[in-house]
């Protein structure tokens, strides 16, 4: 398996793998919940051998038998004489496993390790353990007669109080749990994948119909709520797929365009009667006109999902109550009309096989551009297998991940036995990541031209607006600017008036001159002109 293929499987069963990981880490905390406390306390004691000389020889000598002598310590500290020593001392029972020992390499250090539940107990037990050890020691190592042994044992470092356990460690589970968690949900979602038979793939849909994919439909979680395209932008996902499938379903046949289609499937709940629908609101959009027929005569799903009045229709046609003309509802845009299935028959297969059926459907193809008609699923009943063997063929659609490769095998084995056409397939609800990945992409710098040429127009219109309200504004002020500058010459011009008035209608008097009198001196020329 490739990486892409491995990250696909993630992508399709992420559910599983976390599944998986989510188990794992409930077990690692139940087990760390559920199991007792376990503590531990270590006692450190020192080896020597008693030097029977004085020189470096002898100390020699007594250091390579006190290493030799620990190994053998080791295994004499988890004996059964050694626990019996302590339960007699302490007077308490001991399990065989409570009391471990250890020693570093090419030392003469011997480590004894008690554990219990109750940290003041192991210290206890690991006290006692230091004072009992060294006396068997001295014991078994005294030789005949009153001589000192030859190997002497002290403690180093008695016991302490432990304060956290060593058993169950919350975090070290945890992470072991999840991890374990992990690794069995990634295989888990690997052997689901390789039993999976389900169709996943256009090429594996086209292998097994022999017939061209026409396109695929996108999963989305407002499909049930919304299943129209109307309700979504013009640039959508989901419109540009059924507008593919649109052209494509154009271009089946260029000798001999389809005209009337039978949409159908293996199982319920594929996505046919959306698909239709849809279709019908795309081909309108293009300038046909087209006419849906709901056949599904046993769960009629047309009228619901375009929200139309199904009480009358194609059953009440073909036993003569009404006429098309009567109960053909025209819906939303132009270009749509519905033909919904009508009262349920408890003979629909006999009804959509019948003279009357042929005569309406060859009516519909002359007025319209396309007849979609909406058929029962061909693996429980046959009804569609009957209408597509009488006209243009049928459009088989295919859920993506849940028809399986033997029901689709099974449909078309029914349509072959009718020597029906089929004009193609269609996947439906396959995931947006993965193999929708390059359409994706293109819907994307698709939607991105169209907003550009969209806010390049409207800053066009914009830079219009502005640079007529910035001319009205310039004419306007101009325009009181003339205004104003008329008005002051007019008021300047009266003001003029008005002095040349009073100054000729004023008789002209002496006016006392402003400088002191001259003394003996001329009079002031200019004394009497008006100033």
């Amino acid at each position: 398996m490739t990486l892409s293929g491995f990250l696909q499987v993630l992508r399709e069963r992420w559910r599983l793998v976390l599944a998986g990981l989510l188990l794992g880490l409930g077990l690692a905390t139940v087990v760390t919940w559920s199991v007792t406390p376990v503590y531990a306390s270590t006692v450190v004691m020192f080896v020597s051998a008693q030097e029977q000389q004085d020189d470096a020889t002898g100390a020699y000598q007594g250091s390579l038998m006190s290493q030799q002598k620990v190994k053998s310590y080791a295994q004499l500290l988890t004996s059964g004489r050694l626990r019996a020593d302590v339960a007699e001392r302490t007077g308490s029972t001991i399990a065989a496993d409570a009391i471990t020992a250890s020693s570093k390499p090419d030392t003469v250090l011997l480590s004894a390790t008690v554990t219990d539940p109750s940290p003041s107990r192991a210290r206890e037990l690991a006290d006692a353990v230091g004072e009992t050890f060294p006396s068997l020691v001295a014991e078994l190592e005294r030789p005949a007669g009153d001589a000192a042994p030859s190997i002497a044992v002290r403690v180093v470092e008695p016991a302490g109080l432990p304060v956290a356990p060593v058993y169950p460690q919350p975090w070290v589970n945890l992470t072991i749990g999840g991890l374990l968690g992990l690794v069995g949900g990634l295989v888990a979602a690997l052997v689901r994948n390789a039993v999976d038979n389900s169709v996943k793939s256009v090429q594996v849909m086209e292998e097994l119909t022999g017939a061209p994919a026409l396109g695929t439909v996108a999963y989305s979680a407002e499909t049930a709520a919304r299943p129209l395209i109307v309700h979504e932008p013009a640039g959508a996902p989901r419109a540009e797929s059924y507008r593919q499938i649109r052209t494509n379903l154009q271009f089946v046949d260029v000798d001999h365009p389809p005209k009337v289609v039978a949409f159908t499937s293996s199982l319920p709940a594929e996505g046919k009667t959306t698909t239709v629908c849809n279709l019908a609101i795309a081909l309108a959009q293009a300038g046909k006109r087209v006419a849906v027929v709901d056949a599904d005569l046993r769960r009629p799903r047309i009228a619901e999902n375009l929200g139309l009045e199904g009480a009358a229709g194609l059953t009440s046609v073909l036993i003569g109550r009404a006429t098309l003309d009567q109960v053909l509802q025209p819906w939303g845009m132009a270009g749509v009309s519905v033909l919904t299935s009508g009262p349920v028959p408890p003979n629909p297969s006999e009804l959509l096989a019948s003279q009357h059926m042929a005569e309406l459907l060859d009516e519909l193809s002359r007025r319209f551009d396309f007849v979609l008609l909406d058929t029962p699923p061909l693996l429980p009943v046959t009804d569609a297998a009957l209408l597509a063997s009488r006209y243009d063929g049928a459009l088989l659609i295919v859920r993506h991940g849940r028809t399986s490769r033997a029901q689709v095998r099974a449909a078309m084995a029914a349509l072959n036995v009718v020597s029906a056409k089929v004009l193609g397939a269609v996947l439906t609800m396959t995931p947006r990541a993965g193999g929708g990945r390059s359409y994706g992409y293109y819907h994307y710098a698709y939607r991105s031209r169209a907003e550009q040429e969209e806010q390049v127009s409207t800053l066009r219109q914009l830079r219009r607006l502005l640079r007529l309200r910035t001319s009205a504004l310039h004419r306007s002020g101009s325009a009181e600017r003339r205004s104003a500058s008329g008005a002051e010459h007019r008021r300047a011009a009266t003001e003029r008036r008005r002095v040349s008035t009073a100054e000729a209608t004023t008789p002209i008097r002496r006016v006392r001159s402003r400088e002191p009198a001259h003394t003996g001196g001329a009079a002031d020329p200019t004394e009497g002109v008006p100033r």
